[in-house]
């Protein structure tokens, strides 16, 4: 045998280990399988949740498979994703990623491990100073809420797309969060933030596939190619743009006055003089805040304002509660939604019926452990299916795939009826700690909107809600037009 067959054989031999490890019979979750090297990955569509709930009904609830050269385990079902994200071992983030973070972030494993439990407990303290739940965190959302309900106005009833307008009214709260400050429209430093966010959303899902194949996104990040080199671009300059403003922070810091989250984790970094709590792991903190909190509300009220141009009946119905309980002059606050329980259960009804994020954000397994009946390997990824969990017919009857607010409502309409299936935010001990904030904002936008105006179709349109999967779940573009009531 030459030298060229002889590696052949090798190089054919290790994918078939590769391929074949964790999958012992019997022990490990059934499932699928795929091709050497790609595994999976060629019979998946761009929609892998509606994949994934086809092979749940193949191979049970919790199923495993191969995604390139990462084992893969898949939870179709509540019960299993809560039982798993109630454990340590699956609170783990993958190792490799297509998005660069600090080299303080990796050594001490402050995002991918158990160290990361000390940066959300902190995260969830100072926000909660900082406003959550309070006033003052509505004061500061309605500030923006005003200069886009002014936009729309111009409009003048012309049909338009509100995208663009969405995504930079959601960010700038996010700013005023982590910097403490609001940006004005033609801020240099809001465009060049929105202009990041935007490009990054859209590029994210294309470099999403890389995970699975960490060998070539090493290469493309020592070649800064493709993708992965306009990602790493965006991301520099975000981070320029949080160092600058870190420094600024800590020349000005006053132990006395925390003025937004920045303050408080610098205040935090002299306090403990952990290797977990430094300047590089607050940068990519910062990141993350402005990439999921700028992005998913956006995408929660795109699909309402979609949904109310579609369904003109629950717009109706939610126009009729908000001038019943706060009229056409007050402006809306927080605790307005304890007495407006439609208008509650229609948010709730659109973000079970679009689930924004259809797949929970990768785990990472940090020891073997077990699920169901299964022992689930030490270093595998983990995906819980939210769209599947949204939109069981055992969890939400026969009409599961259908828009019906009601199913939030108890008989008389008058109380919410919470289902413990519903986790837009995820569940467990990593589930998102902006939750209550998010919650606030897409309140506050959807009922200062609709108190003002009425959203409706140009003439001729036809609604799609089959949406685009990047970062999240994404509507179509489409067009509408708002008129002053």
């Amino acid at each position: 045998m030459d030298v060229t067959a002889l590696i052949g054989l090798t190089i054919v031999l290790l994918l078939v280990f590769l391929y074949f490890k964790n999958k012992e019979p019997g022990i490990t979750p059934p499932g699928p399988r795929g091709w050497p090297i790609v595994g999976y990955i060629p019979y998946m569509s761009s929609k892998p949740y509606l994949d994934f709930q086809k092979l749940a009904k193949i191979y049970g609830p919790v199923f495993s498979l191969q995604l390139g050269s990462q084992y893969v385990i898949v939870l179709n079902d509540f019960q299993s994703t809560k039982d798993a994200f109630a454990q340590d071992a699956f609170m783990g983030r993958p190792p490799e990623s297509p998005f660069d973070v600090s080299e303080e972030s990796l050594e001490t494993q402050a995002f991918i491990g158990l160290p990361w439990k000390e940066q959300r407990r902190f995260s969830l303290h100072i926000l909660k100073d900082l406003g959550f739940g309070k006033s003052k965190l509505d004061d500061m959302i309605k500030e923006e809420i005003d200069d886009l309900l002014e936009l729309f106005e111009q409009s003048d009833g012309h049909s338009m797309y509100i995208r663009p307008l969405l995504a930079p009214s959601m960010s700038n709260n996010i700013a005023s969060l982590v910097y403490g400050k609001r940006m004005k429209f033609d801020d240099p430093d809001r465009i060049m933030l929105d202009r990041v966010i935007s490009e990054f959303s859209s590029q994210a899902g294309q470099a999403a596939w890389q995970i699975f194949f960490p060998w070539i996104t090493r290469c493309l990040k020592f070649f800064r190619f493709g993708t992965e080199g306009k990602l790493d671009l965006l991301l520099k300059e975000m981070k320029e743009y949080t160092r600058k403003e870190i420094k600024q922070h800590e020349e000005t810091l006053d132990e006395n006055n925390i003025r937004d989250y920045i303050d408080g984790y610098l205040l935090e970094i002299r306090k403990r003089k952990e290797k977990a709590f430094c300047k590089g792991v607050l940068e990519d903190l910062v990141g993350t805040f402005f990439g999921a909190g700028s992005e998913t509300v956006r995408l929660a009220v795109d699909w309402f304002m979609l949904t109310m141009a579609a369904y003109e009946d629950v717009q109706e119905k939610i126009h009729a509660e908000i001038d019943n309980v706060i009229g056409r002059n007050r402006s809306p606050n927080w605790t307005d939604h304890v007495k407006m329980p439609y208008t509650e259960a229609t948010i709730m009804e659109i973000m079970r019926w679009r689930t924004v994020v259809p797949i929970n954000i990768l785990r990472y397994t940090l020891w073997t452990t077990e699920l169901n009946g299964y022992v689930i390997p030490k270093g595998s990824y983990v995906m819980s299916n939210l769209w599947a969990i949204h939109h069981n017919p055992e969890y939400w009857g026969f009409d599961a795939e259908i828009f019906r607010p009601e199913r939030f409502l108890s008989d008389d309409g008058k109380t919410i009826v919470k289902s413990e299936y519903y986790i837009p935010f995820s569940i467990g001990k990593r589930s998102c700690p902006g939750e209550s904030y998010a919650k606030t904002e897409i309140f506050l936008y959807v009922v200062c909107i609709l108190q003002k105006f009425k959203v409706s179709f140009p003439d001729g349109a036809i609604p799609d809600f089959e949406g685009n999967l990047g970062i999240g779940l994404s509507p179509k573009p489409y067009e509408i037009c708002i008129n002053k009531r």
